[in-house]
């Protein structure tokens, strides 16, 4: 939900949907929730408040802090693709380099 909407509208209504969906997850069973793609603490904060169940978030290029995270309540931090990105693109540049 929040990697397919735009930072900007990552508001009080998103939060509001996650939050029922986070609660729905707890009361079918589930054993975590994952936000990927919000890094408004604010709004990470209420859900994982709300949520009963230990909250997971992405960690995105200057985005929080692990310290930041951990305070808003995440229980769990994924890197998702960007340690990927960021070695293939290193990667490129030391081919190219290689072919000079």
């Amino acid at each position: 939900m929040f990697l397919k909407a735009k930072p900007e509208a990552h508001d009080s209504a998103l939060a509001d949907q996650a939050i029922e969906r986070g609660r729905a997850y707890a009361s079918a069973g589930a054993n975590g929730f994952f936000i990927p793609g919000l890094a408004n603490l604010s709004l990470v904060e209420r859900i994982a408040k709300s949520v009963n169940l230990p909250v997971n978030a992405m960690h995105l290029p200057n985005g929080p802090s692990r310290a930041e995270w951990a305070s808003a309540g995440i229980a769990r931090v994924s890197h998702g693709p960007f340690p990927y990105m960021a070695m293939q693109e290193w990667l490129t540049g030391e081919a190219k380099a290689a072919l000079v």
